[in-house]
């Protein structure tokens, strides 16, 4: 196992107001790669951006196996 990406999903709300954000964190050490993973399920108004390193240990503990992905 490697490192991971945590990945931040901003969503704008259709109807106005503030922005929604939500972490994902992602078994994918390319930052591209994890961040088109998650960005395949997303709605056209919800920006998709690589946050940051997901360390191994931290991959490892949420059971995460290659290309998998768990809501923060």
């Amino acid at each position: 196992m490697a490192n991971g990406q945590v990945v931040l999903v901003t969503t704008e709300p259709l109807g106005g107001g503030p922005p929604v954000r939500s972490v994902f964190f992602v078994a994918e050490g390319d930052p591209i790669k994890a961040a088109a993973i998650i960005a395949a399920m997303m709605a056209p108004n919800e920006r998709v951006e690589a946050y940051g390193l997901l360390p191994e240990a931290a991959v490892k503990a949420l059971g995460l196996k290659p290309g998998d992905f768990t809501h923060g």
